[in-house]
């Protein structure tokens, strides 16, 4: 393969580098809205982003070469910085949005401290704990 080869594969990773820019920054706003199918499609036209980018750098780990790439590598190294951050974002939205729905849960149904029953437990006199709170 010649030198051009080398260029145009790095063109071809920014290419797919930005729209996989795009699709995070699409989740994004899934997350927000909360719909989990769309969010399920996004995962999936990723998946075929990453394998995408998979093989263009195989191909381009194969070549070798004297030639000015430095452009590409800054633009394709920009994209990437710019991925990471959102990929973070998306992240923190994901893991507080379980963490309230853990929360919700658990304040909707406290657990009692033991699950098991015994004729032990009803001899301690301990209160009797139920689903609903009538204090609340």
């Amino acid at each position: 393969m010649t030198q051009q080869s080398i260029k145009t594969i790095l063109q071809q990773q920014i290419k797919l580098h930005k729209s996989l820019l795009g699709l995070a920054k699409r989740k994004t706003a899934v997350i927000k809205e909360n719909d989990l199918d769309q969010l399920n499609q996004l995962i999936k036209d990723e998946q075929k982003h990453i394998q995408g980018i998979g093989a263009l750098e195989t191909k381009r780990q194969q070549l070798t070469g004297d030639e000015d790439i430095q452009p590409e590598k800054e633009e394709l190294l920009q994209v990437i910085i710019e991925l990471k951050a959102v990929n973070e974002l998306n992240q923190d939205m994901l893991t507080q949005s379980m963490q309230f729905v853990s929360l919700n849960l658990d304040l909707l149904m406290p657990q009692p401290d033991s699950m098991n029953y015994s004729k032990e437990d009803n001899e301690d006199d301990q209160p009797v704990r139920s689903m609903f709170d009538s204090q609340a």
